[in-house]
């Protein structure tokens, strides 16, 4: 039989190869599915990256540069605006200077000499020199009136202070009498001539300046008026002097109106703004502009709010009635930004414009370049991801052509780098934006290049985060600031334990927590003399910084006025007549004063609206002694206060605080009150003043637990020990 040959069509080798050509394929294809997925998920995901930062950026960016232009421009109008106010407040207070010595004069006529006054004189032409010019000629020969000039040419030595002191604020100091005769201190004796060598007559009474300090009967600024001798404009300052209710003479000062243009002109406004200054019924005291809406008129005789400009008129009334603020505005056709500040010495307001358009280019800018590089970083990112998938096709080629080991070898080497850049860009979020150049990405290739790109796009965006916190720390420099003035005011109270360390006669101890960072309450104690201890605690109105700045304000005032003698009613008498002087803000201060007599133990105190005190008899127990009290400071400036006494005993202690302690309030709104206050002050009642106070702030602590304290703690005690010990 025959044998036959059997003929294999598919042997073990073709079905290996079959099978490994098979498994190549398939894992080709999967790799190349899977990164070409993953090329597509990264370049979603990366898009979805770059337009939230883009859009964070932009809100930040956008909110913060608004945020710290009214900030930056509100600080700079108030610090332009308190130096301002510095000025006028120099020439106030160096004119009521002046009138109380005018007035002494008047008073006391026999206490002073007589010195020769003489006519203007022109070779004193540029000197300042006192001369004497009379309205009526005939004045010159009244006796009387002479006399009186003579005694008051005494004052020249203030007067040549007043004017070379301050020469670039006030240019002339004048003091007239009703009857048309001036003493005048100034640099214009050469302007005080007619055309034939005569000298000009004066009638100070018929001056602006004289008619409003007489009608106001107090310290007054007449607003654009043209100087007598010097045509030129100017504003003057007066106060009259009474004695007696009698008119007795006026003062007068002078300012030249381009004192407050060089002023203005030195305001940092920016490159496109300017600054205006306008007097309280609406007149323009200085603008830069020539022509439109807030043109200057040089008569200053309008009031710019009736330019019919809605807008305008809404920021000049806000401005004229607020202490600072900031606001918007279209003026002449164009918008801007303003920030206003009060001078209250002379009540005007200075208000500072910036166009909206300079400040928001810088942000339109900053915006402009971040879209600019986010879209040439899109274009590249896109361009090298289309790269990277061909790269993968035709590696899946190569694969499929050099087996199934080498398609393993290189869709690891491919794919790896491919996912973890994936990863770190999903962990890419928050403010971390940095994007490492890993090893693993240094392929030489398109997959090299696209994490390049993710770098450079990660640097650009670290460096927006960078400016975004150097704005940020503008801000924190503000409150910096905000705690040195906390450490300025705590610096200001005074220390017991170092005042009164030899001081057997008494023991003392005061302490003060603000419940803002500065506090409106303040403390105070000093000796009078060395049987005289002064002991103070007031409660201002309100809190913060006002009230910090209101507060230093009365503590000085009382302080000085203390120290010169009388009773504790006639020392608020007086302090609130001197705080009642220009406080447009309508603050005002609780006040308890006391002067405890120390060889005797009589304490005379008043009470401006205080709480009541706490006093430890001979019994050791602290009581409420509800005593009379008066108006508060500050309100009426003809307030009147009443003393009351104490007799204190060795042993006996008193014990002052502000409404802070009684109305400290716990979660449930529940306040502390008076009979808690005792209660306390009764537990520690044995102890020295230092511990008592520590019992009783430990105490109010406890009460409160949690809940957000509302108003400055204040407290003061004072134990009299007597002179026997």
């Amino acid at each position: 039989m025959a044998r036959k040959d059997t003929v294999v069509k598919k042997g073990l080798r073709t079905k290996m190869f079959r099978l490994c050509i098979s498994l190549v394929l398939v894992a080709s294809i999967a790799f190349g599915v899977i990164g070409i997925l993953q090329l597509r998920n990264m370049v979603r995901l990366a898009s979805e990256m770059s337009e939230s930062q883009n859009e964070s950026i932009k809100r930040i960016s956008g909110e913060s540069v608004t945020k710290l232009t009214r900030e930056n421009m509100i600080n700079t109008i108030r610090l332009s605006a308190q130096n301002a106010d510095n000025k006028f407040r120099t020439m106030k207070d160096d004119f009521l200077l002046l009138a109380s010595e005018v007035q002494d004069v008047f008073e006391h006529p026999e206490r002073y000499g007589e010195r020769e006054v003489y006519p203007p004189d022109q070779a004193n032409k540029g000197i300042y020199t006192l001369q004497v010019v009379f309205g009526n000629p005939a004045v010159a020969e009244d006796p009387e009136t002479m006399t009186m000039l003579r005694k008051l040419a005494n004052l020249e030595p203030t007067m040549r202070g007043i004017v070379q002191g301050s020469s670039d604020v006030t240019g002339e100091c004048f003091i007239a009498l009703p009857n048309a005769a001036t003493l005048e201190m100034d640099a214009k004796s050469q302007n005080k001539f007619d055309e034939n060598g005569g000298i000009l007559p004066y009638d100070p009474t018929v001056r602006p300046w004289y008619t409003e300090a007489v009608e106001k009967g107090e310290f007054s600024f007449t607003l654009a008026v043209h100087s007598y001798y010097l045509e030129i404009p100017e504003f003057e300052y007066s106060v009259p002097v009474y004695v007696n209710g009698e008119l007795k003479a006026v003062l007068q000062g002078a300012t030249n109106l381009t004192v407050i243009q060089e002023f203005m002109t030195n305001v940092g406004v920016g490159e496109n703004g300017f600054s205006i200054m306008i007097s309280n019924n609406g007149q323009l005291v200085y603008s830069p502009r020539e022509s439109g809406e807030l043109a200057m008129i040089h008569d200053m005789s309008s009031d710019i709010r009736t330019t019919g400009n809605a807008q305008l008129q809404e920021l000049l009334d806000k401005a004229m009635s607020e202490p600072s603020g900031f606001g918007e505005a279209d003026i002449d056709g164009e918008s801007y930004y303003a920030a206003y500040a009060s001078i209250p010495t002379v009540g005007w307001t200075q208000i500072t414009f910036i166009p909206k358009i300079e400040l928001e280019g810088h942000t339109d800018k900053l915006l402009k370049e971040m879209d600019t590089v986010e879209s040439e970083a899109a274009v590249r990112f896109k361009g090298n991801a289309q790269k990277s998938t061909i790269v993968i096709l035709v590696v899946v080629v190569l694969l499929i052509a050099n087996a199934f080991l080498a398609a393993m070898t290189l869709s690891g080497k491919i794919l790896n780098p491919i996912n973890k850049m994936t990863g770190q860009v999903k962990d890419m979020s928050g403010d971390q934006f940095v994007f490492t150049m890993d090893d693993a990405y240094r392929t030489g290739d398109e997959i090299e290049v696209l994490a390049s790109t993710f770098g450079t796009l990660s640097d650009r965006m670290e460096g927006y985060l960078r400016n975004i916190l150097a704005m940020t720390a503008e801000k924190e420099r503000v409150s910096t600031e905000l705690s040195i003035a906390t450490k300025i005011q705590a610096d200001m109270l005074p220390d017991a334990t170092e005042a009164f360390a030899n001081r057997k006669e008494f023991e003392l101890f005061a302490s003060m927590t603000p419940a803002k960072a500065v506090g409106g309450d303040f403390y105070d104690f000093f000796l009078i003399d060395d049987d005289h201890l002064c002991l103070v605690i007031a409660d201002v109105s309100d809190k913060g910084i006002p009230a910090a700045l209101f507060m230093m304000s009365a503590m000085m005032i009382i302080n000085s006025r203390a120290k010169q003698g009388g009773t504790p009613g006639e020392i608020l008498t007086d302090a609130n007549a001197r705080l009642c002087v220009n406080n447009k803000s309508k603050m005002f201060v609780t006040v308890w004063l006391g002067i405890l007599e120390l060889s005797t133990g009589k304490m005379t105190c008043t009470n401006a609206g205080h709480e009541y005190p706490m006093i430890r008899g001979t019994d050791g127990q602290f009581r409420l002694f509800e005593d009379r009290h008066g108006l508060v400071v500050g309100a009426m400036k003809r307030s009147k206060y009443k003393d009351y006494e104490l007799q204190l005993h060795p042993g006996d202690a008193v014990f002052v605080y502000t409404d802070g302690v009684p109305e400290a309030n716990n979660a449930e709104g529940e306040f502390y009150g008076e009979e808690r206050l005792e209660a306390a002050l009764n537990r520690v009642a044995a102890e020295g003043p230092k511990e008592i106070l520590s019992g009783v702030k430990a105490d109010i602590d406890t009460f409160v637990a949690e809940a957000h304290q509302f108003d400055d703690l204040t407290m003061l005690c004072v134990a009299y020990k007597g002179v026997n010990l």
